[in-house]
């Protein structure tokens, strides 16, 4: 598509097709119901988004724990929004930040699939037979007039009537357009049976369904030929088993912008939709028959050749949906071993200095589609930030990564009264240069390329994400320069200098075990309330205690003004350190109350394990 539309080729197209249209004024006609229809899909999927306030985000996230809540939401959302391209990239954006599972992305996919197949039932049964232009002009008008408000849902209510009236507008010019070539240039007789003209027009269905990025336009131009005597029944069948094909190119350009597990998702995606088509060739003369029947006994009659390939498009694709369903694990296990996750580590976990340079792991292109998706993905990486922090911070004391986890304060207090092994004496510095930096960059960016309209709450949330990585990242940079005399201080031949750094490697653990504590404590708010509430009460009695013993120290002659005003500086590092985790991690506690801990729950367990063993 993008080689087409470069300056040469584009202008021999326009070349072509004005042509085409002074040679055939129906032509022109035909072409701007398709670009009516098509326009109107894109205002009526805005709308949607604006007028939900992401509800259809939200309802996604809650229907992943069944496959057939799946599968009902992906049947149910596309039959609702008449855009199974919708439902898909939004699937492939949540499962990019590792919200839904696998298993749930395929279901909703699948289930899109099926609920496409009322599209072709409206236009049938409605499209062709009522005057839509009449119904239109309303329809635009109002929203043309409530798309001017500035408040979202009024603007969002206006785009998708401004949608559904060009929609409308779209099928009556095709129908005015196929109507116009009546006589003119008997297209029926290029009617070609056998398997010849069944390949050749599905074929066709494919190409016209990647060109314009919708297979209900392919599926509107085959009803509306069909309904004009311009194709035949035979033909008109194949068409839409390749209209069902060339819907795979939206998973296709949404797995390019999206991690392995996008891609994941877009190849189940591709693999129904040719499996289905393949099963529905082989047996094509079996459905064929199969849509008499039905037809006959629903009371179709037997030349409603329009609703019969609505019929058509549904049993094929009901035929799809029953072959595939019972394979949904183990599709899902096997996508899972061919695109592996290229940055699990394998074999012993490495200590922080050992890994290789940390990125962001949730932010993709796919996500920055819609506002909710976009939202998610980046509360799940400010997440991953936290956690990254936390361990950066836990190196800069000389303290192992998983101190928040995989110690109590009573072996927090027995560790650093010993002798800091060498494997944990890691440069900060570096720590923050190889994982800290690039994944704030690329949080940092993300924000910068989110384009989509934010409520009001949506906006505030970035801003708290914004807000929440900055924090953490200046943590980092407080514990750097603590580290800086703390490196000379533990091995201090001086015995006071010694404990009262011990203090603050100590202090410093005890943080990052509260902090850790707040994962545990998703949903209960009050307890969470309590739990930070301590925790600034115990930094201000530590501060106090701490400035009293080292001005005793003073007094006593066991340290010196020099060493004093030392420990002083990095206290208040460290004060700053606290600080600073606990800004973001009020925040990085709301975010659990989003469904932001699945996407936590998928990190490699290599990153928050100890790399050697407790005394």
């Amino acid at each position: 598509m993008r080689a087409f539309l470069r300056p040469g080729w584009l202008s021999a197209a326009l070349l072509v097709l004005v042509s085409l249209f002074v040679w055939k004024p129906e032509l022109a006609t035909l072409a701007a119901g398709i670009a009516l229809f098509i326009l109107g899909m894109h205002h009526l999927e805005d709308g949607f988004k604006a007028f939900t306030g992401g509800a259809l985000e939200r309802w996604l996230t809650r229907s992943t724990n069944r496959l057939w809540k799946s599968l009902g939401f992906g049947m149910l959302s596309t039959a609702l929004v008449q855009s199974s391209s919708l439902v898909t990239l939004l699937s492939i954006a949540f499962l990019s930040a590792g919200l839904i599972s696998l298993s749930a992305g395929i279901g909703i996919v699948f289930g899109a699939n099926l609920g496409t197949t009322t599209g072709a039932w409206l236009i049938a049964l409605v499209g062709l037979k009522v005057d839509l232009a009449t119904v239109a002009m309303p329809l635009l008008v109002f929203g043309v007039i409530l798309g001017r408000r500035g408040e979202a849902h009024w603007k969002g209510l206006g785009q998708v009537l401004l949608g559904i009236g060009l929609l409308f507008l779209g099928i009556d010019l095709m129908k005015s357009g196929m109507g116009g070539f009546e006589g003119a240039l008997a297209l029926e007789q290029l009617a070609l049976s056998g398997w010849l003209g069944v390949l050749l027009y599905v074929a066709a269905g494919l190409v016209a369904t990647v060109l314009m990025q919708s297979s209900h336009a392919t599926l509107m131009i085959t009803l509306a030929a069909l309904a004009a005597g311009q194709l035949s029944y035979d033909n008109a069948l194949a068409m839409a088993i390749g209209a069902n094909l060339g819907t795979t190119i939206t998973a296709v350009v949404a797995a390019i912008g999206s991690n392995q597990a996008g891609r994941r998702l877009a190849a189940a995606h591709i693999l129904f939709n040719l499996v289905t088509a393949a099963v529905a060739l082989a047996v094509l003369p079996l459905l064929s028959q199969a849509v008499d029947v039905i037809s006959e006994s629903v009371g179709i009659a037997a030349d409603s050749y329009t609703l019969k390939l609505a019929l058509f498009h549904t049993l094929f694709n009901l035929l799809g949906l029953v072959l595939m369903v019972p394979w949904v694990k183990p599709l899902s296990r096997g996508l899972l071993r061919w695109l592996p996750d290229r940055s699990v580590a394998r074999g012993r976990p490495l200590p922080l200095g050992e890994q290789p340079g940390s990125r962001a792991r949730f932010l993709n292109d796919a996500s920055l589609r819609h506002a909710d998706s976009a939202l998610k993905v980046l509360q799940a990486e400010v997440a991953n930030l936290g956690r990254l922090s936390r361990e950066v911070v836990a190196a800069a004391a000389y303290l192992p990564a998983s101190v928040g986890r995989g110690m109590n304060p009573e072996q927090l207090q027995t560790f650093v009264s010993r002798p800091v092994p060498p494997e944990l004496r890691e440069d900060a510095d570096a720590l923050y240069d190889r994982h800290i930096k690039p994944v704030y960059g690329d949080i940092f960016e993300f924000i910068s390329r989110i384009d989509v309209s934010l409520l009001p709450e949506q906006q505030h949330s970035v801003m708290n994400q914004t807000l929440a990585a900055r924090d953490l990242v200046e943590a980092v940079k407080a514990a750097k320069h603590m580290q800086a005399n703390l490196r000379r201080g533990v091995d201090s031949q001086n015995a006071a200098v010694r404990a009262a750094y011990r203090e603050l490697r100590e202090q410093c653990g005890l943080a990052l075990i509260d902090l850790a504590r707040l994962d545990d404590l998703q949903g209960d708010r009050e307890e969470q309330q309590r739990l930070l509430s301590g925790y600034l009460d115990q930094e201000t009695l530590f501060a106090e205690a701490y400035q009293r013993n080292v001005q005793t120290h003073v007094r006593n002659r066991e340290m010196d003004g020099w060493q004093a005003t030392s420990l002083l500086n990095d206290l208040n590092y460290l004060l700053r350190v606290r600080r600073r985790l606990h800004s973001a991690h009020v925040v990085l506690a709301e975010n659990h109350d989003v469904a932001v801990q699945p996407a936590l729950d998928s990190l490699p367990r290599e990153r928050i394990e100890p790399s050697f063993s407790l005394p």
